[in-house]
């Protein structure tokens, strides 16, 4: 966080030399739950921190957490609609209008994105979340950090990291491998980091590999300041902190909220004996006044005004532009303004818009489809039935729904997940829609001629019994305030639907790559599937799922030709594609560019995305997309070396229309950094040797010399393969004692010493 010094404001060096240690020691905890302390007679203002991934939330109040005190403010689509837009420009643009949103209610500080993979989808707060693939997350959440802190608000990427379940949030240990931590669980914060630049990042409550995230030097500043760069603040989340002098010595700069002056004594305690130093305060304080500095001046230059109005119409073309048409049997959408229509369930009165918990946005007013609907039909044309009121089986109200669904040419289902099964604290315990829900869609089924399920939740669902009897369904994905105007402008054609799922999903709970680990068990749950997470397990296993990443219907078709790749010299890959409207409606197409290593020494995934670009083309008409490719983008974790690592080779670029509709494919080859990344030592097969032409002669002299391997007797074919392979498994080592005395160990030293090169 690099600021731009002034006659007007002293410079953080110049403010802390004004402070006392007692004072700066202060600097270090909050003020109150949302507040952090400030001098505004030195020229360090206060700061408010807002909870806000997706509106302004509680922090704006002061300390009235959860009151009618909070203000109200324009809810936007939560990350998991907004991940589905696959749109950087639009994600950026809503973190701008977040930054509106903040300025306008006194906050510094926004407390989002959120972007921790959603390794299981039974995560309580997955509808925070942007997806299961990091490079998804990690570019929308740059996107929005770009967004917002153009604004002049700061934003706070969290949970960093490895915080994939609610269960045990405050205790448990991610016990994961080094490759899955890199390649998964980090990529996305790196991106987020380096890219998007942003003010604060927020250690998670969770511990990783048994060190508490709060007190994890080696995340905090090894990984996240020393490789990345990062020169912000590290704030706590609220209430990880249990030992503020570890904290501190591992890289926390700001603990949230006040601990009531027992962060501060502990301090002052390990400064008298030693522990830790005044550099050490200096440092984390340093970081805190810039903060103030650069998002608390009173003489900010006042962002672009924006209404109200606008902001909430900028909400529902997010979500129109999230919005993800996962079936339309029959054409059935969009419907004609012709058509009698029931519109069914709850939620079409009284829509789920966003997850339950700290991200709550207290809004003054939200779209509903019952008054929506009004744009497009006339009452005669509506009936109406609430469905459901709990969610038990009303059998009253299943009636009622019976009758208006049996009266109308199509019936609109709203059903979904309620706050009850999804919301940060608690994970879900099932991947099933309520009772209630189900019955409703069984008995509209059953009578209605065609019938469109509208899904309100945070992450996928199990569509099992119910998927084959509908003839459409649309994923609102928890699209904000004004996602049910957004839902009908669909349904009735306005717009052309363009949201591609973010996350896979499974045909059954027992399928998803974590099942068998999660939750864990004694403070501590075992990432087994490694890397193998999302879509990377379900390809892997060549299983079959109900929708794969990246999928998602419009009312046009595209044809995809001409895919090109060039390589640079420093071994970034441009990619083009042409794209062509062959459907008589203009629309978005996501273009999405998987990367696949067609030789590696290491296990690695079918494919992975690295790239991707949302364009708008016209009917008829062909658009050229291009997409960069890095270097990184073709790599992976080497845990032996502990680095990135490109083995030479050729690696298959896929272009494609979701993880499972490639349409394109083209191939590069890349010197890489290495052949092969086996580990080259005494013990390393000497299979992998074989390759060199003088160690391989050698090897067969001493096959045909050797007693124990035949010794110059004709070997039977079928025991053949059984000697080859005994000695490609053989150590290197093994030759000496095998050779009875013909390779000692300088001659073994000597082999290794050329192969190894």
């Amino acid at each position: 966080m690099t600021l731009q010094s002034d006659h007007s404001h002293p410079t953080a060096s110049q403010a802390l030399a004004r402070l006392t240690i007692e004072e700066k020691i202060a600097l270090l905890s909050g003020a109150s739950s949302w507040q952090t302390v400030g001098y505004p007679d030195r020229g360090i203002n206060p700061m408010t921190l807002s909870d806000g991934p997706h509106g302004i939330g509680w922090g704006a109040s002061g300390d009235q957490t959860g009151t009618p005190q909070a203000p109200t403010a324009v809810c936007f689509p939560t990350a998991s609609a907004l991940s589905c837009s696959w749109d950087t420009a639009l994600a950026r643009t809503q973190g701008a209008a977040l930054a509106t949103e903040a300025r306008r209610t006194g906050v510094e500080v926004v407390l989002g994105p959120g972007m921790n993979i959603k390794r299981t989808p039974l995560g309580g707060r997955n509808f925070e979340y942007f997806s299961e693939d990091p490079y998804l997350s990690g570019r929308l959440a740059a996107a929005v950090i770009a967004g917002t802190e153009s604004g002049g608000v700061g934003t706070s990427v969290k949970h960093f990291a490895v915080n994939n379940q609610e269960y045990d949030r405050f205790t448990i240990s991610a016990e994961v491998d080094e490759r899955a931590l890199r390649e998964i669980y980090l990529r996305g914060f790196e991106i987020a980091v380096t890219e998007g630049r942003p003010a604060t990042v927020m250690a998670a409550y969770n511990a990783v590999n048994g060190i508490p995230c709060t007190e994890n030097h080696r995340l905090m500043t090894e990984i996240l300041r020393d490789e990345w760069g990062f020169d912000g603040v590290v704030v706590s989340d609220w209430g990880a902190v249990s030992d503020q002098v570890a904290a501190l010595k591992a890289g926390i700069d700001l603990e949230m909220p006040s601990s009531n002056g027992v962060g501060a004594a502990a301090i002052r305690d390990a400064l008298r004996s030693g522990e830790l130093s005044e550099a050490d305060i200096d440092r984390a304080a340093a970081r805190i006044i810039e903060l103030s500095s650069r998002f608390a001046a009173r003489d900010r230059p006042d962002p672009v005004a924006s209404s109200e109005a606008e902001l909430v119409e900028l909400a529902r073309t997010v979500a129109q532009q999230s919005i993800v048409l996962l079936r339309n049997e029959r054409d059935t959408l969009p419907l004609a303004r012709t058509s009698t229509v029931a519109l069914i369930g709850e939620f079409a009165q009284k829509p789920r818009f966003q997850g339950g918990g700290s991200s709550g946005v207290n809004v003054a007013s939200y779209a509903t489809a019952r008054d929506e609907i009004g744009r497009f039909l006339s009452p005669e044309q509506v009936r109406y039935a609430r469905g459901y009121d709990s969610e038990q089986v009303n059998q009253s109200l299943l009636d009622e729904a019976v009758t208006a669904a049996s009266e109308a040419d199509v019936a609109l289902l709203f059903v979904g997940l309620t706050e009850m099964t999804e919301s940060e604290g608690y994970d879900r315990e099932t991947l099933s829609l309520p009772a209630s829900h189900l019955a409703l869609i069984d008995a509209v089924c059953a009578v209605s001629p065609r019938t469109v399920v509208i899904l309100h939740k945070g992450s996928v669902i199990d569509m099992a019994t119910w998927h084959e009897k509908v003839d459409a369904i649309l994923d609102l994905n928890l699209g904000g305030q004004q996602v049910a105007a957004a839902t009908l402008d669909i349904v009735f054609g306005e717009v052309n639907p363009s949201g591609r799922t973010s996350e896979t999903v499974p045909l059954r709970l027992e399928d998803t790559p974590a099942y068998v680990d999660y939750p864990g068990a004694q403070r501590s749950v075992h990432y087994r599937e490694s890397i193998w997470v999302g879509y990377r397990y379900y390809d892997r296993r060549k299983m079959p799922v109900a929708y794969p990443f990246g999928h998602g219907l419009s009312y046009t078709e595209f044809e995809y030709s001409d895919p090109r790749a060039t390589v640079h010299g420093n071994e970034n890959v441009t990619v083009e594609v042409a794209v062509r409207n062959v459907g008589e409606r203009d629309g978005f197409e996501v273009v999405q560019v998987y990367v696949h290593d067609d030789i590696s020494t290491v296990p690695r995934p079918e494919r992975e995305l690295r790239g991707f670009s949302k364009v708008w083309v016209p009917a008829g008409e062909t658009i050229t997309i291009r997409v960069e490719l890095d270097r990184r983008d073709f790599a992976f974790w080497d845990e032996h070396r502990n680095h990135w690592a490109i083995e030479s080779g050729t690696f298959t670029i896929e272009i494609g229309h979701s993880s499972r509709d490639i349409r394109a494919s083209v191939s590069v080859e890349l010197a890489g950094d290495t052949h092969s990344v086996e580990i080259v030592d005494r013990r390393t097969p000497m299979g992998h040797f074989l390759g060199d032409p003088e160690f391989a002669a050698m090897v067969t002299r001493f096959m045909a010399a050797s007693p124990l391997l035949g010794g110059g007797a004709e070997i039977p074919p079928e025991a053949q393969r059984i000697v080859t392979e005994v000695i490609n498994g053989m150590p290197l080592e093994k030759l000496r004692i095998v050779s009875a005395g013909a390779f000692s160990n300088d001659d073994i030293d000597e082999v290794l010493a050329r192969l190894a090169r």
